[in-house]
């Protein structure tokens, strides 16, 4: 569903002179959000999921002064879902530590699909990231709401005789860059390490899932050719990683993805004790090809925990990430504090889906000098 603040506000019989955001812009106010109708009040200011509350720019450079230093020239149109930020700042403020943990899916809507042929020739395609049928065989059309990749292959596994993957990704979408460099800016700001995931192990993880349905030669064959795919997307994060890392020259920085292998171990030993209780994994999914990669998703934010030990973590990342955030303090109790600051979904060119979601003639892919260029010099 689509929402503006102004709409939220209007639509929950609130005052916009009454409330917190009497004094926001009209950009921020009216910024288009794909979200569901998760906002309450809490005194004069918005929660989103009842665990982040909305914020215009101003507001969060006050409560959280490092961020501030955010030099993208479009950073007060947004409207920015945070948590804890109080509580971070003045253990800031006193000179402790705060890790920054966030970044990117590996990729969105129409960049990856997946073509399944059975042995009476009949054909599906799919979409990998949302593991949804395409309705016609292959074009930016609407997805079907009740055919899935997982649903398909658990019912006809058996009968499949091919099954091979289209890459349509050639690059990093202003939105993918966007949640790349606000982590490196804040980590600057603040000084502290930076963990920064590409979360390639989990979307294996769920092929591996829903190619237990078909024979073992196709899941050996499919594994390799996503595999290939994987890494090639992979590297257009890791040259992204590699020019802002040395922009920024993050002292204590690290990128886990899957050639990441002692990170990887590293990471599934320490979330153990966090994620193998029985209360946990029941409010994981009822989707057993979801429950691995979302493993991942509710511990990624921990990273700067397992790897540096760190007491204080900021994870800045899209607001699709709210649920992460909630889950993972959830799950890891006292173990360490943490904060957040959400950046919304960027609308692509066609005015209608986000960066995520557009049809490929939308993506908006560039080079990353291009991208850079809608940020401050010398600020």
């Amino acid at each position: 569903m689509e929402y503006t603040i102004r709409e939220i506000i209007q639509k929950t019989e609130h005052f916009l002179p009454e409330t917190d955001y009497a004094h926001s812009s009209d950009d921020m106010l009216d910024f288009r959000l794909f979200s569901g109708d998760f906002y309450q009040w809490e005194a004069e200011k918005l929660r989103f999921k009842e665990c982040v509350e909305v914020m215009d720019f101003e507001q969060t450079a006050k409560t959280f002064p490092a961020f501030e230093n955010i030099r993208y020239k479009s950073r007060e149109k947004f409207p920015y879902f945070t948590g804890n930020l109080e509580m971070l700042a003045e253990r800031w403020k006193h000179g402790e530590t705060i890790a920054v943990e966030g970044g990117p899916c590996l990729f969105g809507a129409h960049e990856v699909s997946v073509i399944v042929r059975l042995n009476n020739d009949t054909v599906r395609m799919f979409d990998y990231a949302n593991g949804k049928a395409y309705k016609r065989n292959y074009s930016d059309s609407d997805f079907s709401e009740t055919d899935t990749l997982a649903e398909y292959l658990r019912q006809y596994g058996q009968q499949t005789e091919q099954i091979t993957f289209r890459q349509e990704k050639m690059g990093l979408t202003p939105q993918e860059y966007l949640n790349l460099r606000y982590p490196f800016e804040i980590a600057s700001a603040l000084g502290g390490p930076l963990v920064i995931p590409i979360p390639d192990m989990s979307y294996r993880k769920f092929l591996l899932a829903v190619l237990e349905f078909v024979p073992e030669h196709l899941r050996k064959q499919a594994l390799n050719d996503f595999d290939a795919i994987s890494a090639d997307i992979v590297s257009f994060y890791l040259t992204a990683i590699e020019n802002l890392q040395k922009e920024f020259q993050i002292e204590n920085f690290l990128c886990v993805h899957g050639g990441s292998q002692e990170e990887l171990q590293l990471w599934y030993e320490k979330r153990l004790p966090y994620l193998e209780r029985g209360k946990i994994l029941r409010s994981l999914t009822r989707l057993p090809e979801k429950i691995n990669p979302i493993k991942d998703y509710i511990s990624m934010p921990a990273l700067p925990f397992y790897l540096f030990d760190a007491p204080l973590i900021l994870q800045v990342d899209s607001m699709d990430e709210t649920d992460s955030y909630r889950k993972c303090k959830k799950a890891h109790k006292k173990a360490f504090q943490m904060g957040c600051i959400m950046i919304p979904e960027l609308l692509s060119g066609d005015d209608v889906h986000t960066f995520y979601d557009a049809p490929l003639k939308w993506k908006a892919y560039g080079n990353y000098s291009e991208l850079t260029s809608n940020y401050r010099k010398g600020d």
